[in-house]
């Protein structure tokens, strides 16, 4: 205990040292740049760029109140409607590409990306909170978020996002930081006022996209906004770029035998095919103080390039639905008291089929597998009741306190009729029944999953109650928050946040930050049940600890901004489902972005933004390839880049002309500890991407043509999971989980926007 205390000295006094450093940093660079370019006066905050959104209220999501990014106590980065329109986003997974301090793995499949913030390496995006409007997204079987093509941008007013622990204010999960989207607010159109907005797009692969959004104001307290987004692909093919998806693995007759006679979506097993289909609903209405709202959305998927094609047919289905519907009152019921009600029901499912070959072990059989065509599916749902307060106690005194209870209905294992033993089955179908070997010359299809079996049902209780409190003194601001969480399942967890901000002027602002947070475990890896995975319940929440101090700098059409933290990580839950070992991880991030002087009269002007990310992971536990097991040692973590930036510069033209060019860098990287490529010593090497989007406005039409990954660059992602697939490609591979990921050469993409009306003013 005491060498852990000692540790975290240490880092504190690395963390001032640089901290310091970095003061000398930004007014080095300020005075070498020489920026004094007037800010530009928009005529709404969503047309504001982000040194212009400093000096006024806009974020909520790291107090739960309103409050400049100045006097937020937490690192924060805002991407407006703007920024999304400038850019040419269609997709969220775009914005998040974008952000700094994330290590973005596009795996194409099951999973379509992996967000890994601040250097936590986990599958999925896992450990950082996604939220709409508050609304929690991720999902109740694996706390992964969904982030996919299913979110319609059209609605979108800004894209909160924090950096650090949260759970002092949030409760479990708001682990690494949070994603909140915040909608536009229909009830700041004007009386009888109406938004349309309509959005079609086109793109490489047989892209198709729709994005449709309507608003009205009737009358003065009656508002209503609907959105409705569909995306459909059939995905790059990545026949041959990494040895264990070249062609002669899907179609060999030896390790697929009867299966080859099968298929999905309209096309036989055999080949390599992963097409996409995802929609989504977004509706509301206000009334008053009341809302009422809903949040749908489906999501199918294939495999893609996530399993090595020996052992699994990438043109399975892997689905997801989720299903939200809420009421909230949100009344001022004094003058210094306002008060926010909120009654939550959830419905996701996690469903579809997948193909798979278990090599047979068998001397001289090593050819062959034992198959399966199999369905399965999970199901989970939850009533949420949350009731927090905000009392303005005096003039520079602000108290918040709210209370929590969720009752979660959730599957144990895999409802999968006919599988390996452990799993559930809820037909008739006996546990091996759908397994045979590829010798058989007929494959007997199961029957689908029925209702779920009682016994396969858990029920789990979480309670929550927090207090924050925020005190300005002259140049200071103090926050101190602390939250109490009981679980059924693993008791309880107390967790405090506080920060210390002093605004030393108008220019330079002083954050020193700490906060703890917890993850708990998933539902999917408590119970298992997938492919003889055995039920982890005593798996411990994972618990976390950053300490952090920010310097920010802002002036006229300029600002920049240095976080620097360590972050010590305990009872870490690896993708084996058990608690084993901690990580400590150390950062310094780096944000700027600029007004550059126009050369062109009446245009508004160009800016820039840049953003540095230098992350180093270390784990308390190793993989030891040759005994193959976990054992104590400390290590790099590996699949996180050490350095990493994002550069941008959006050029506006004469006519209606705007031309944005955007730039990702990832420095090499060590692969994950338990990568069967990282025993040889095997790197991912750097690689550069550039993305353009030239656009053209003739109100009240707009249309963009955007170029990805513009100089055709071939690179790799780390592979998911255990990526254990290896890259012998003269034999079946080692493991399920492709080791390397090939990622999508240049692409085309064209869309075509509508609009009726003005967009509500900004919130």
């Amino acid at each position: 205990m005491m060498d852990n205390v000692a540790l975290f000295h240490n880092k504190f006094l690395k963390i001032l040292y640089f901290s310091f450093l970095g003061i000398g940093i930004l007014s080095i660079s300020h005075n070498c740049l020489g920026v004094n370019v007037a800010k530009v006066n928009f005529d709404t905050l969503m047309d504001m760029s982000i040194e212009d959104l400093m000096d006024v209220v806009v974020v909520k999501t790291a107090s739960g109140v309103d409050e400049t990014l100045a006097d937020a106590p937490a690192t924060m980065v805002v991407i407006t409607a703007k920024d999304i329109r400038k850019r040419g986003y269609t997709d969220l997974t775009e914005v998040v590409t974008d952000l700094p301090g994330f290590d973005v793995m596009l795996h194409n499949g099951a999973y379509y990306i992996s967000a890994q913030q601040r250097g936590y390496r986990t599958l999925g995006t896992t450990r950082t909170l996604f939220m709409i409007d508050g609304v929690i997204e991720n999902g109740m079987g694996s706390s992964e978020a969904m982030i996919s093509r299913q979110y319609p941008l059209s609605n979108i007013e800004r894209i909160e996002v924090l950096y650090g622990p949260a759970s002092a204010i949030y409760g479990p999960n708001a682990f690494l930081g949070i994603i909140n989207i915040i909608t536009q607010n229909a009830a700041k159109l004007n009386k009888g006022e109406y938004h349309a907005e309509a959005n079609g797009s086109l793109g490489s692969y047989s892209s198709k996209g729709l994005d449709i959004l309507l608003q009205g104001r009737p009358t003065k307290d009656l508002s209503f906004s609907i959105t409705y987004k569909k995306f459909k692909s059939d995905e790059p093919d990545f026949t041959g770029k990494f040895g264990f998806l070249d062609q002669h693995w899907f179609e060999d007759e030896k390790i697929w035998g009867p299966l080859l006679q099968l298929g999905n979506a309209g096309r036989k097993f055999g080949e390599y095919y992963d097409p996409s289909d995802e929609y989504s609903i977004f509706a509301d209405v206000k009334y008053k103080d009341w809302k009422l709202g809903i949040i749908h959305w489906r999501l199918s998927e294939g495999f893609g390039p996530f399993y090595a094609a020996d052992h699994s047919q990438n043109n399975s289905s892997y689905k997801r639905l989720s299903d939200q519907a809420y009421i909230e009152y949100t009344p001022q019921l004094t003058n210094k008291l306002k008060s926010h009600t909120q009654l939550l029901y959830r419905e996701f499912e996690r469903h579809g089929q997948i193909a798979d070959a278990e090599p047979d072990k068998n001397p001289g059989m090593e050819d062959y597998s034992f198959v399966s065509f199999v369905n399965w599916n999970r199901e989970n749902s939850s009533w949420l009741f949350k009731q927090d307060f905000d009392y303005q106690a005096s003039d520079n005194l602000l108290l918040s306190f709210g209370i929590k209870y969720e009752r979660r209905e959730v599957s144990k294992a895999y409802d999968i009729p006919g599988y390996w033993e452990g799993s559930a089955i809820s037909s008739s179908a006996e546990p091996g029944t759908a397994i045979i070997h590829s010798s058989e010359s007929e494959y007997p299809v199961p029957p689908p999953p029925a209702d779920m079996p009682a016994y396969n049902l858990a029920n789990i209780e979480d309670k929550g109650v927090y207090i924050q409190s925020i005190y300005d003194w002259e140049k200071y601001r103090f926050s101190l928050g602390i939250r109490y969480d009981n679980n059924s399942m693993y008791g309880s967890v107390i967790n405090p946040r506080t920060s210390l901000i002093f605004r030393y002027n108008k220019q330079f602002t002083f954050k020193l930050l700490y906060g703890e947070a917890f993850q708990e475990p998933p539902p999917m890896m408590l119970w298992g049940g997938w492919n003889g995975r055995e039920a982890r319940t005593d798996l411990k929440p994972e618990k976390a600890r950053t300490l952090e101090t920010v310097v920010m700098y802002q002036n006229k059409g300029f600002t920049q901004e240095a976080s620097f933290y360590s972050s010590h990580y305990s009872d870490v839950i690896k993708e084996e489902a058990e608690n084993a070992g901690t990580r400590d991880i150390y950062g310094f991030e780096y944000r700027a972005k600029a007004k550059l002087p126009s050369f062109l009269e009446n245009v508004e002007k160009p800016d820039i933004y840049f953003n540095y990310t230098h992350t180093h992971v270390e784990s308390s536990i190793y993989y030891n390839h040759d005994v193959g097991e976990w054992q104590e040692g400390d290590a790099i973590l590996g699949d996180i880049a050490p350095h990493k930036f994002n550069l941008g510069l959006n050029l506006p033209l004469n006519y209606g002309w705007n031309f944005n060019l955007r730039g990702n860098f990832v420095g090499k990287r060590e692969l994950y500890l338990r990568n069967a490529l990282r025993a040889q010593g095997e790197k991912t090497g750097a690689y550069f991407v550039l993305n353009s989007a030239l656009s053209y406005n003739y109100k009240p039409f707009e249309i963009t043509f955007k170029i990805k990954n513009l100089l055709d660059k071939n690179y790799l992602h780390p592979g998911p999971a255990s990526a254990d697939s290896g890259n012998d490609f003269s034999q079946r591979a080692l493991g399920y989980h492709n080791s390397l990921i090939p990622q999508p050469g240049r692409s085309w993409w064209l869309n075509v926007k509508w609009t009726f009306g003005k967009k509500p003013r900004a919130r």
